[in-house]
């Protein structure tokens, strides 16, 4: 018969418990690194579109050619700057719709944007754009458009310092450039916002619930 010695046993779990406390700080660590993701942006992530369109909660937009220049991170592309004329419609939940026609003076909003900046989770944008008539064209002069609307927007939502935050799946910002309106941010997610910059009105009172995503 073998016997067990205790010390050895004592110390084997002593050694599991050390391993697995090690793995879970290494797990901790990993996962802290990769909340915060830089962003590549540069003439090579230009892309030339044609027919493309985006359905959200509140909020759909259509562009029938232009360039795209993507912000993408180890995670996946999270940025979608538009360069082109489209058109997009924004309406409200039932009960924003009359704060809307205060800020916008029609409802809805029907208009044409000459460009649009865009935040969401690189699921979505897998799901959405990644199946669209999109081909790699890179551009010099159109990375130098999009470049100051990357520098004047990117720390206005889910960012830390220089480095990205994906916003949750489902969560989408969108800024335009109107003629009309000039310019229009909403955000949809778990909570909703729609504003215009000048003159300043926000249609919804701060964390609204989307009636959408609740």
């Amino acid at each position: 018969m073998t016997s067990t010695n205790p010390f050895q046993s004592h110390s084997r779990l002593i050694l599991a418990a050390f391993l697995i406390g090690a793995a879970f700080l290494v797990a901790q660590e990993e996962a802290q690194k990769t909340s915060f993701f830089d962003v590549t942006l540069t003439k090579d992530e230009v892309c030339s579109y044609t027919n493309l369109k985006f359905k959200g909660d509140y909020a759909s937009w259509e562009s029938p050619s232009g360039q795209l220049v993507l912000g993408k991170t180890e995670a996946g592309t999270t940025i979608v700057i538009v360069l082109g004329t489209g058109t997009l419609v924004i309406e409200a939940a039932d009960a924003a719709q009359e704060k809307y026609k205060t800020v916008f003076g029609t409802y809805p909003l029907k208009t044409a944007f000459t460009s649009l900046y865009m935040r969401l989770h690189p699921k979505e944008y897998e799901e959405v754009f990644a199946k669209q008539s999109i081909k790699p064209a890179p551009d010099e002069a159109a990375f130098a458009k999009a470049k100051p609307i990357y520098d004047s927007r990117f720390l206005a939502s889910y960012h830390a310092g220089p480095r990205a935050i994906l916003p949750p799946y489902k969560t989408r910002v969108l800024e335009f450039e109107t003629a009309e309106f000039g310019q229009i941010t909403t955000e949809e997610g778990y909570w909703i916002t729609l504003r215009r910059l000048s003159p300043y009105g926000s249609v919804y009172p701060s964390r609204f619930v989307n009636p959408k995503q609740r």
